[in-house]
């Protein structure tokens, strides 16, 4: 049996990788409220934001949407996505700074294993509300 058709090693993987995610988002926020500094620079932040932008708009655009609506889109999902990678580069530099003295690696562990369950619930959830659209 390979790994990659075991559901079991796909659902921790998946979970797994989510949750290092959804850690570095909150160190991430952590560093930058602690220090008051972009963990990128500004111009990396423009272009992550208009790259992000121009594949949102034109994605609600192959979906439908009219021309403001598609822009709005656009600009919603690039601000969201653009922090969560903000957030999650400041968590990485924070990880290989200074995390686990300030953390400990109980918190950490600790942190893991609750996004784990919360990805796992997430990824359910999903799953869940796709089945049910298209069936």
């Amino acid at each position: 049996m390979e790994l990659s058709n075991n559901p079991f090693f796909q659902a921790i993987g998946l979970s797994f990788a989510m949750a290092i995610f959804m850690i570095g988002m909150a160190m991430g926020i952590m560093q930058m409220v602690s220090t008051k500094v972009s963990p990128i620079p500004l111009a990396l932040v423009l272009l992550i934001f208009a790259v992000i932008f121009i594949i949102g708009s034109v994605f609600f655009e192959k979906r439908g949407a009219d021309q403001i609506g598609s822009l709005a889109g656009g600009a919603f999902i690039s601000v969201i996505a653009t922090f969560a990678l903000l957030s999650f580069f400041g968590g990485i530099s924070f990880a290989f700074t200074d995390a686990f003295l300030a953390l400990g690696w109980e918190n950490l562990v600790s942190a893991l294993a609750v996004c784990m369950i919360a990805s796992m619930l997430i990824l359910k959830f999903l799953s869940y509300r796709l089945d049910s659209n298209y069936q």
